[in-house]
């Protein structure tokens, strides 16, 4: 069957593909101030840390952690941020070098998620329009409600990260590691059933060459975002205990090796010493709670989608994803393990789909639940996107320091308030900053206080003398918001001052 006999999905594809351009076609269209930081999503904080891994990857290929102010090792290899980082050093804008990935990050998704719908639920338009529908744009309704009514802002928050994670229509939204590391796990799950099966080769095709295609899937899926890749080991493993320790899985060694070797790369950094052990830490955050059960409440549709006698491959492997995903979430204690839920909604929305088709739901049952599950994400997306588009852009007097900064001969860590220069300090100038990332940056939220308490004027003259020593800075970058003019209070560490009309960069002595 070819996907131009189905005008509907045809249809929903390039619906998905518009949708990917709505915020930059929102963020620079009229009314646009200011100039562009190269984030048209919701996180930017993350985006910014993507482009200080890019700006780092084109000065010296390999990254390291500019989002704190000791010397970091440049230890870490990223395919994405590499290449980017050499289209900037070929001198594109770091925002460019980004945005450039937002195509690839569309085809990617919609390659990976239409062939595996297309396996699954190929024998029903309606019925496979309807899982690729829910697999492109599922979005748990408690986020949306959460914020609506006016919930505490933990619930909130909770509910807004169960929302985000498994929401593919989110994932071109500048979160491209991620979007074509999800893509990828479609398309290894369907090269290791051919692996496997020989009925489902195309001909020519030997078992080597689809493990060639599965190792390649899996080990960017790893590389890109290795929650993704622990998922598809752990499916790879209930497979073999499924099947008793078949001998026919010795065929998948390569493709398991592939997917292993950047888990085993990013292990090897988190016991180095450097911003990699730190960025591995345990978190404060919690795996349950009433969040979760808000969040995932509509997955529960899927559960009558689990029955099902004389299981070939795929069907096996389509109900490992769910297990495999909620294993992996609780059984990771550290790093951000609600990533786990990356790309989960393709083999929920499949298994929703066939329950409903048991049951024998009617038409319009079923339309409504599809306006359900889509529509309050498309609207919270949109309002959210335009409460937040002055973060995505800078004073051109900001970027005017920015780029002081990236041109001074003299080198030094910069100390700014988080937000808008500390965090694209790293991106935009090639130096180390004393607050960026949450993430990447140790003590942060002190570190957050005690910047905005220097820049506002509201620490003693011993105080800041104190900061600045332990802040390693060479330069203060004040922005646009209602910052005190520090000249008098700093003279007796003042080297140089640069005033960019409601920027300033202060150079201390050394």
């Amino acid at each position: 069957m070819n996907l131009r006999d189905r005008p509907g999905e045809t249809a929903l594809l390039a619906a998905f593909a518009l949708w990917s351009v709505v915020p930059l076609a929102y963020l620079l269209g009229p009314g646009a101030e200011g100039v562009f930081n190269g984030s048209d999503g919701l996180q930017v904080d993350d985006h910014m840390q993507y482009l200080a891994f890019i700006r780092d990857a084109g000065e010296n290929v390999l990254q390291s952690n500019r989002f704190d102010v000791v010397s970091d090792p440049h230890l870490f290899l990223h395919p994405v941020f590499a290449l980017s980082g050499l289209l900037w050093s070929l001198g594109a804008s770091v925002q460019l070098a980004f945005l450039v990935w937002k195509p690839v990050a569309v085809v990617a998704l919609l390659a990976g998620f239409t062939l595996y719908v297309r396996r699954m639920v190929w024998d029903s338009p309606g019925a496979s329009f309807a899982a690729l529908a829910l697999a492109l744009f599922y979005f748990a309704p408690a986020a949306a409600l959460a914020e609506w009514l006016g919930a505490s802002e933990e619930l909130r928050f909770a509910t807004l990260v169960m929302s985000l994670e498994p929401y593919v229509a989110s994932y071109p939204w500048s979160g491209f590691p991620g979007a074509i590391s999800v893509a990828c796990m479609p398309l290894f799950l369907l090269a290791v059933e051919r692996v496997l099966v020989p009925e489902r080769r195309a001909p020519g095709r030997s078992a080597r060459w689809y493990a060639g295609w599965a190792g390649m899937a899996g080990l960017l899926a790893s590389w890109l975002h290795p929650w993704q890749g622990i998922i598809l080991l752990s499916i790879v493993a209930g497979l073999v205990v499924w099947d008793r320790f078949d001998r026919r899985h010795l065929a998948l060694a390569l493709p398991v090796a592939l997917t292993a070797a950047p888990l085993a790369y990013f292990f090897v950094l988190s016991h180095t010493d450097s911003s990699w052990a730190y960025a591995s830490r345990t978190n404060g955050f919690e795996h349950f709670g009433s969040w979760l059960v808000l969040g995932l409440a509509p997955a529960l549709a899927a559960l009558p989608g689990f029955r099902g006698r004389d299981l070939d491959v795929q069907e096996r492997m389509l109900r490992l994803w769910p297990v495999a995903a909620f294993a992996v979430y609780f059984a990771l204690q550290q790093s951000w393990f609600y990533h786990a839920f990356g790309g989960l909604s393709l083999p929920l929305s499949i298994l929703a789909v066939r329950a409903w088709r048991r049951f024998e739901l009617p038409r319009a049952a079923a339309v409504a639940a599809l306006v359900a599950l889509i529509l309050p994400g498309l609207i919270f997306m949109v309002l959210e996107l335009r409460e937040a588009r002055a973060d995505h852009f800078f004073k051109s007097d900001e970027r005017r320091a920015l780029s002081y900064l990236d041109a001074a001969e003299r080198e030094g860590a910069v100390l700014a308030p988080q937000a808008p220069l500390g965090s694209a300090v790293p991106g935009f100038t090639g130096r180390n900053t004393y607050v960026g990332n949450y993430y990447w940056t140790p003590d942060y939220d002190r570190r957050v206080q005690q910047a905005d308490a220097l820049f506002s004027g509201a620490l003693t003259r011993a105080q800041a003398g104190a900061l600045l020593q332990t802040s390693r800075a060479v330069f203060l970058a004040a922005d646009c918001g209602q910052r005190a003019d520090l000249a008098a209070f700093l003279e007796p560490w003042l080297k140089d001052i640069r005033r960019f009309g409601c920027a300033t960069v202060y150079e201390l002595e050394p």
